[in-house]
């Protein structure tokens, strides 16, 4: 097969949101595997470009390949002479892409992959955060590629302009995915009843098809030890630490306070806890899971403490995926972390903010096994997760003969947008409009 040029946007790999980068990787690793000597473009928030140094699963040579995997920086910023900046973009794209290192890509890609970070394509985080998801797809419409929208969610757009917005892109994609039964319904609403069916599909999440890669031996080494015993799980999420975003999500109780009182349930089970952070940012800042972690476990007596383990923060999407799927069961709010444990056929439980979570897991057969933490908190919440942890084995057993069907399909699905991509390239499908 022959190799393509993909620029793929809305996955960054490096940035500390294992969820996101467990979508980039999903693709790069697709890409190795069904177009070999193709170049991948990923774009993120990044300075200049950069070349991807992992050995292994999406990384170069993994698996016979010989594709090229490189990080591409671009932003919105008030820096707009930068190269980066995506009024840079624009203006390069003009008066002629080549001076730009984004523009020129674009310029040349077969085919724009966009993922949204699985879930941002809304208006539900404000203008800004809107407009930095829709640069991507614009770029690539003014430069009259392709543009495939890879599974993902759909709204809830809460404007009439980011809807409107929202509208023109969908209808001039040349490719739409969904990654759930509510996405799709929420797509063919958007393209509007002339739509072309054919251009519009369901898929699935595509980190269900993240390659797990072994991490580190002392980290390996430390989870095999555990064998033989009950452990368990838990992602605490450091987006819903604070009062802040209890406000900001609509939270129904101390989000913090029910994920330390399940530990101990946990724990008073027998269980041993492993603790997953999935977002980590550098000193711990902002929304990162390592701040969250650390404030459930000083809550802890020495015992319970004693019978906890906390995973690196390093450990990146592959190697946490790996991790993962030597548990026992899995509790989360990062909803990448719980497809990081289905997609190993390990019973999860997703205590989630949003409804994105339950379309994800009805994929799976597994729509009965989210808590919405806007309704459900504090000894309720713990009640329902125990009880999880306590049917994990008919679960687990359900969970085998469903999952394996999303599998097979998020690898169908990127394979059938490769295979579309190589026929662009004997006669090249366009934008159908300039957004």
């Amino acid at each position: 097969m022959s190799g393509l040029r993909v620029v793929l946007a809305g996955a960054a790999i490096g940035n500390g949101n294992r969820g996101v980068e467990a979508l980039g990787r999903s693709v790069a690793d697709a890409v190795e595997r069904n177009a070999p000597d193709s170049i991948v473009s990923v774009l993120d928030d990044g300075w200049g470009t950069r070349p991807d140094v992992v050995v292994g699963p999406g990384g170069p040579g993994w698996h016979g390949g010989r594709s090229t995997v490189e990080y591409v920086g671009v932003r919105r910023s008030r820096r707009w002479y930068r190269p980066e900046s995506w009024a840079q973009v624009r203006c390069a794209q003009a008066v002629g892409p080549w001076a730009n290192p984004v523009a020129r890509r674009i310029a040349r890609a077969d085919a724009v992959l966009d993922l949204s970070a699985g879930d941002s394509f809304t208006d539900l985080y404000g203008p800004g955060r809107l407009e930095s998801v829709s640069a991507p797809k614009r770029a690539a419409l003014r430069a009259r590629r392709p543009l495939v929208l890879l599974p993902q969610t759909y709204g809830p757009f809460t404007t009439i302009a980011g809807r409107r917005l929202a509208e023109r892109l969908v209808r001039a994609a040349t490719l739409a995915y969904a990654r759930d039964g509510w996405s799709y319904d929420r797509l063919l609403e958007l393209a509007g009843p002339d739509a072309d069916a054919d251009r519009l599909r369901r898929g699935v999440d595509v980190a269900f098809a993240l390659e797990p890669r072994r991490p580190p031996a002392e980290v390996a080494i430390l989870l095999e030890r555990l064998a033989g015993n009950a452990v368990a799980g838990v992602n605490v999420s450091g987006l819903l630490h604070g009062p802040a975003a209890a406000g900001r999500f609509g939270l129904a109780g101390d989000y913090l306070a029910t994920m330390t009182d399940l530990i101990r349930a946990l724990i008073a089970r027998g269980a041993h806890v492993v603790l997953v952070p999935h977002v980590h940012l550098p000193g711990g800042r902002g929304e990162s899971d390592v701040t969250a972690i650390a404030a459930v476990r000083s809550a802890l007596s020495d015992a319970e403490r004693r019978r906890t383990t906390v995973l690196p923060a390093e450990l990146d999407a592959a190697q946490l995926k790996w991790c993962i799927g030597r548990l026992d069961w899995f509790a989360g709010s990062r909803m990448h972390a719980t497809i990081g444990a289905l997609s190993s056929l390990v019973p999860a439980y997703a205590y989630a903010y949003s409804d994105k979570a339950r379309g994800v897991f009805e994929t799976c057969g597994m729509g009965d096994q989210v808590g919405d933490a806007r309704a459900l908190t504090g000894s309720a919440a713990v009640a329902a997760m125990t009880a999880a942890f306590d049917a994990r084995a008919s679960t687990g057993a359900a969970l085998s003969e469903a999952a394996p069907a999303v599998i097979r399909r998020s690898h169908e699905q990127l394979r059938e947008v490769l295979d579309d991509v190589r026929q662009w390239q004997q006669g090249p499908a366009t934008a159908r409009a300039i957004a």
